[in-house]
């Protein structure tokens, strides 16, 4: 079939984007990089860098656009920057803020140094991991390593070059892995934006922010409505801080005692977040109601299991249900994903066969912001360089891709729960690594394979922070008009990510020589550093073989899964969104199950109350609840920095 090109029409005019834009968007990413190391480690305040929303960049958005631009559109026109640069910037800010702590470089560091550092006679390391582990992969012994771990002694000199060559050996998996995320999102964006119409609610707060006139202050901020908002969690956040330096003060928490039902087995947690109840309230109410309703069936359903004795007592490791019964509700939820991501690219193929031939025929037709040729040829030299890394790793041939489809598969999973159900921060009940030791057992994988498997906690363990989240949020605010901007947004990206990347890690390493790592946040250098080679080491010494029941689950949580988008697409009176079952059992919904069902609530009384217009009304409401529960976070954060004040944190999750 003849490839069929657009017709020619005039084009809208695509906006200009100075560089003066890259430049104050590296500027703020620097300063990301430095300071959310900085705060997580020593202040231990406010954690913005700690979710796939990346906070800090909303934070320092808010400063740009409220305080700063302002300004210069006042007294130096020339250097203020225009809507299209703002939001060029903050995509830049976004993407930056997933890398410094728990999204790679706090969780890397302390894995890739924990193992020889922690190895001793008891716990036998020395004989059962580290003769399998890569120089590329680990730091080696010495005094690099004890400095980073105890402080750099009076009179001697760091040493730094015990950590270049397994940092430049993660820093090849992490460029293949940006870039194989960078391509499939735009390869994607025209299916999720343009024939599916999804709402990417996160961002209707930047995008409303980023919006100008010919005052210099934003309409945004003229908002009464948005400021009676932003004025709820501001003063709840602000009174909880002042609790910790007036601990008479009274502070305000919107938690109540835990529900205990079913003999004790369901233990329900009530906390109204401000931040999550904004945008559970920008989410169409069928999801909503989905959310809440399916997170309520998992928790009864687990007490049930748990009551009538059906277990599964798998030892998946870190990030992945644990338990008798919590396995069983883990490998559901992988089925459910499986049927999501299959069903959606099944959806999207008459796009994706566009995309293919448009790739083929190298046609541009300027609604995107690399070519579809660059796009399809950076997903496929990314995907087969990650495959080659964790093979080199070494990890057998034929299971490198399951790891790697396995991980993009619960990447798109969220992505697509973030982008329609508004879940700002949401991770998965299972990772690849739990998937990977379930269904093919550690005797197939092998000593080597087992130990680079555990490695893989590095950048697909704790995803609470994942980088696909921003990628998709930024693609989606450079689309803001017909056309993106005439702006490198490919490159731009990539290199606000690997700025973050380098200054984190230069920043962290250099806290370990001043501090000492064993001295700072425990989770990390004390946690996370013994998570790979403690789980490989138990691996090695009580092996598995496939794990039926785990088959079995994950084939349960596919046919449900399928049973209800059948239901979805079919029924037009079917009230559940299959998304909602399969996010269900992931730990963070003990967290956002009540400010959905609050949110479906509010909302389904505006509308029936006032219809849309009403709704409409409401919105801004919502967008300076979400932003004031970012800026109040923000502000104490800067207010404990140069107090010396610790540990007066306001959550954002």
């Amino acid at each position: 079939m003849a490839l069929r090109l657009t017709e020619t029409q005039p084009e809208p005019a695509r906006a200009t984007v100075r560089p003066i834009a890259l430049v104050v968007g590296a500027v703020l990413v620097a300063v990301i990089a430095v300071m959310t190391p900085y705060n997580e480690m020593l202040v231990k305040g406010s954690r913005l860098g700690l979710s796939s929303l990346t906070p800090a960049a909303f934070f320092l958005f808010f400063v740009l656009v409220l305080l700063i631009n302002p300004v210069h559109r006042k007294l130096v026109p020339a250097v203020a920057l225009t809507k299209p640069e703002l939001l060029v910037v903050f995509a830049m800010m976004m993407v930056a803020t997933a890398i410094p702590t728990r999204g790679v470089t706090g969780v890397m560091l302390s894995m890739i140094s924990g193992p020889h550092y922690y190895a001793t006679a008891e716990n036998q390391w020395a004989d059962l991991i580290l003769p399998h582990t890569k120089d590329w992969i680990v730091v080696g012994p010495g005094d690099g390593l004890r400095h980073f771990y105890e402080g750099v002694p009076k009179g001697e000199s760091a040493v730094w070059a015990v950590w270049l060559k397994p940092l430049l050996g993660w820093l090849i998996l992490l460029l293949a892995l940006w870039t194989t995320i960078l391509s499939l999102m735009v390869i994607l964006r025209r299916q999720w934006m343009e024939r599916e119409r999804l709402p990417y609610p996160v961002m209707q707060v930047p995008l409303a922010m980023a919006e100008l006139d010919a005052k210099s202050v934003p309409p945004f901020f003229r908002s009464k409505a948005v400021w009676s908002g932003l004025a709820f969690p501001f003063l709840i956040g602000s009174l909880e801080a002042l609790h910790v330096y007036f601990p008479t003060f009274p502070a305000m928490v919107f938690q109540a005692p835990r529900l205990v039902t079913l003999r004790n087995r369901v233990n329900l947690r009530l906390r109204l977040n401000p931040l999550m109840l904004g945008f559970a309230y920008l989410v169409n109410t069928r999801l909503s109601f989905s959310l809440w309703v399916f997170y309520l069936v998992h928790e009864f359903a687990q007490g049930a299991f748990d009551i009538v004795g059906i277990y599964n007592n798998e030892k998946l490791g870190p990030w992945t249900g644990s338990g008798q019964v919590d396995p069983i509700f883990s490998h559901q939820s992988m089925g459910a994903m499986l049927v999501f991501v299959g069903f959606g690219l099944w959806t999207a193929r008459d796009h994706l066969r566009d995309v293919w031939r448009r790739a083929l025929a190298n046609v541009d037709d300027g609604r995107e912001i690399v070519r579809d040729r660059t796009a399809v040829l950076g997903f496929a030299i990314g995907f087969t360089v990650l495959i080659g890394w964790m093979t080199q790793a070494g990890l057998p041939a034929w299971i490198s891709p399951i790891v790697i489809v396995a991980a993009l598969v619960i990447f798109l999973s969220l992505t697509r729960a973030i982008v329609d159900g508004g879940l700002a921060t949401i991770v998965p009940a299972i990772i690849p690594l739990g998937f990977t030791l379930s269904t093919i057992g550690t005797d197939a994988i092998g000593i080597a394979g087992l130990v680079a498997l555990c490695f893989s906690l590095v950048w697909v363990g704790d995803l609470l922070s994942f980088m696909m989240a921003p990628v998709a949020h930024a693609i989606r605010i450079a689309h803001d008009g017909e056309r993106p901007s005439q702006a490198p947004h490919f490159p731009a990206l990539m290199g606000a990510m690997v700025l973050s990347l380098v200054v984190s890690v230069i920043t962290m390493i250099g806290l370990g020589h001043g501090y000492g790592a064993a001295n700072l946040h425990q989770q990390y250098f004390q946690g996370f550093a013994k998570y790979a080679p403690d789980l490989a080491a138990t691996k090695m010494q009580n092996p598995t073989l496939r794990n039926v029941g785990g088959w079995m689950w994950t084939g349960v949580g596919a046919v449900i899964m399928g049973a209800l988008t059948f239901a979805t697409y079919r029924l037009s009176w079917w009230p559940l969104h299959p998304l909602g079952y399969m996010v269900s059992p992931a730990w963070i919904m003990t967290s956002l199950w009540l400010p959905f069902l609050v949110a479906w609530g509010l909302k389904s009384i505006v509308i029936r109350a006032g219809g849309l217009r009403a709704y409409d009304r409401s919105r801004p409401i919502a967008y300076g609840v979400i932003i004031g529960q970012i800026v109040v976070a923000g502000f104490w954060l800067v207010i404990d920095i140069a107090t010396g004040t610790t540990d007066n944190r306001i959550r954002v999750y």
